[in-house]
Formats: C-alpha cells, sequence, structure tokens
C-alpha cells in the first residue's frame, strides 16, 4: 500500500494559481477525500499526483519514489473517472480486462483477476454486456473494476459518483469504501459533496482557492473545525459576531448586537475582554421553548420545514442575526411561523474564533 507525499505543489495557468504551496502527506492504506468548492483545485492536486499535468513547481513521491516528470503509465495507479469512461464498443468483461492485456498478464491470469473484480462489484452476471445496456451505476462499477484489474495498490477517484442518481450515489459511496478496505489499497476521493467525503473517508483534506485549509478526521472537522471556513463549509452552521465583555473563572460574557448576551467557556483564557469573536453553533445544538430560559436569546420564527427525523426552523433573533435550528421530529412541540420563541445557546456546545480582519462575509466566502 503506497504511502504519498506532496511537497510544495504549485500549479499555475497563467495568473490563475490552480494549487499554490501544497504539502500533503497520505498514509499508507488510508481512503483520504479532497473536498472544496468548485474552482478549488482538488481535481489539479490529483492530476498533477496521476501525471497527467506537471506542477510548477513542487515534487510528488509514491512509496519514497519521486515521480515528478514521470508518466502516468509508469506510476502504477488506478483512475476512476467522473465521466464514466467504458470503451462503447466492448462488453462489460473486455473492458475489465483491458489492463491485464496492456500489462501483457497471461491469459489465464488475466481472466482470474478480471473475474474476481468484476465479481466483486457484482457485475460478473453482465459480463456479456455493453456499456448501452446497463445503468450508469453499472457502468461506474465496470470502471472500478477496470481500476482494480490493473493491480495498483493507488486509486484514484475523481469526482466518481457526480453523475449518478442520488439512490445510486449513496449505495455506492458504500461499496467503494468496502472494497478499497478489502483490497488494502490507498484511495484518494476527489469530491464537492460534503456528505460523500463525511461517510467515506478515514481523513478529509478541505481546500479553498488552491489552498489546503485544513486535514483531519470527518468527525474533527465536523466537531472541531480550526476555521470558519471549515466550520461553514463541513455542515451546517450558525455564526454570530460579537465582543468578549467579561471573563472569570474560565468562563465569558460576550455582548452581540442590540446588547444581547451569551456565555462561552474560555478553559485556556484565550480571550481577553475587549477581543472581537465570531461564535459558532452547530443547528442541532440549538433549542427553543416558549418560556424564558438561561443561556437563551429572545427570537422569531420566520420559517420551518420538516425533514423526517427533524423540523428545521429558520429564526431572526434579537441580535438581527438568523439561525437555522433543528428540533427532534419527536421533541417538537409545534412551533409555528411568526411565534416568539427563545433560543437556547449552550456554553458547552458554542465554538469560540476571533474576528477575522477581513471579515465573516469574505473568510466564508467559497472563492
Amino acid at each position: 500500500m503506497p504511502e504519498i507525499v506532496m511537497k510544495d505543489i504549485a500549479k499555475y495557468f497563467g495568473k490563475v494559481k490552480a494549487a499554490d504551496g501544497i504539502d500533503l502527506h497520505i498514509k499508507s492504506g488510508e481512503y483520504v477525500a479532497v473536498l472544496g468548492p468548485s474552482g478549488c483545485g482538488k481535481t489539479t492536486l490529483v492530476k498533477i499526483l496521476s501525471g497527467i499535468w506537471e506542477p510548477t513547481r513542487g515534487d510528488c513521491f509514491i512509496d519514497g519514489k519521486k515521480v515528478t516528470g514521470i508518466p502516468t503509465f509508469e506510476r502504477d495507479l488506478g483512475y476512476i473517472f467522473q465521466n464514466i469512461a467504458l470503451f462503447p464498443h466492448m462488453t462489460v468483461w473486455q473492458n475489465a480486462n483491458y489492463a491485464p492485456i496492456v500489462k501483457d498478464l497471461e491469459p489465464e491470469e488475466g481472466q482470474r483477476i478480471t473475474q474476481e473484480n468484476l465479481q466483486l462489484v457484482n457485475m460478473l452476471k453482465r459480463k456479456g454486456f455493453k456499456p448501452f445496456e446497463i445503468s450508469g451505476g453499472e457502468m461506474q462499477k465496470v470502471g472500478i473494476a477496470r481500476a482494480l484489474c490493473s493491480g495498483s495498490k493507488l486509486l484514484i477517484l475523481d469526482e466518481p459518483l457526480s453523475a449518478l442518481d442520488a439512490r445510486v450515489r449513496l449505495d455506492l459511496r458504500y461499496e467503494i469504501k468496502r472494497l478499497v478496505k478489502r483490497k488494502g489499497l490507498t484511495a484518494i476521493h476527489v469530491t464537492h459533496d460534503q456528505e460523500e467525503a463525511m461517510s467515506t473517508s478515514d481523513r478529509i483534506v478541505l481546500m479553498r482557492a488552491g489552498k489546503i485549509v485544513e486535514v483531519d478526521t470527518p468527525e474533527n472537522l465536523y466537531n472541531h473545525p480550526k476555521n470558519l471556513f471549515t466550520a461553514n463549509f463541513i455542515g451546517e452552521a450558525n455564526f454570530i459576531e460579537a465582543s468578549v465583555l467579561k471573563c472569570s473563572d474560565g468562563k465569558c460574557t460576550a455582548e452581540a448586537r442590540n446588547r444581547q448576551y451569551l456565555e462561552f467557556l474560555n478553559p485556556h483564557e484565550k480571550f481577553k475582554p475587549g477581543d472581537g469573536i465570531v461564535i459558532m453553533v452547530r443547528p442541532e445544538n440549538l433549542s427553543i421553548s416558549h418560556k424564558e430560559k438561561k443561556h437563551s436569546l429572545e427570537g422569531r420564527i420566520l420559517n420551518k420545514i420538516f425533514m423526517g427525523s427533524f423540523m428545521r426552523y429558520r429564526i431572526k433573533l434579537a441580535t438581527d442575526d438568523f439561525v437555522l435550528v433543528e428540533v427532534p421530529e419527536a421533541d417538537d412541540k409545534t412551533f409555528n411561523i411568526g411565534d416568539k420563541v427563545n433560543v437556547k445557546f449552550r456554553p458547552n456546545k458554542l465554538l469560540i474564533y476571533p474576528q477575522p480582519r477581513g471579515g465573516l462575509t469574505e473568510v466564508l466566502s467559497l472563492e
């Protein structure tokens, strides 16, 4: 299982910096998702790693071997494309068997590998079908089998599910991870779908504007994001700008607009009176009530949406901020649009960030 190292990778197209100073280490056997908004440099990163593009600056290493300048076919990797790239005139079997033939394996060995991998993706029974005779999900399964038939231990998946229907994507994302782990591969999965990244990867590489913003496990990126962009991009988040009013005994009181006050934990005395801050809280960590409660702000319900297992409310607070609140369907007390409510902010569920110099809107921007 190969280990991947990218050092100071940059790729410029004129004045456009598609990748700029990327340093990345992917461990042997990891399933890593590269996530970010459109145009952030995700595909540029994997095209450089795979040898499709050469970097303007920097080097790539696969298992300690420098591969910069080495053509794609010598890098021993399998590539699964966004646009399902099967040979239309070939059958399912012939498409999957293509890699063993190109690698000049003995016919018996090639047939054994092809049969094994088509069986892994549950497509052996359709081995005589041509691409136009099977569904999009089945075509992508054949693409996966073809990549596995190459015998490569490094698998690159470039938006492999984006062209498929929602239900097919859901089923296939788990199938891909199962195959990767079963075969003991190192996988790099490019996606703009945060749910896809969260549910499949061991770690997520979050990118923005050609740079890596943060790398961590899905759990840490969701529960303990280190910066505001991550907090906003991974999952849903509410933000309230405020200033620290006073601090004591590991707690601080913050003043938001219109003289509204919230308390938050400050165990390492990171924040001091006078500091400008941004308070972040996930919708599921808020609750609403018709009664006034401690650590709550008044608000009015602007909208409500039934989401199946929970009800989502959009509320305008007395601070003039808008927040989303998710209430489990079983706990919903039938709050209505227009109702005045109290939104409870639990101090231990709030994440606090320094006020960004460029302003909150600039930091949260996807560009």
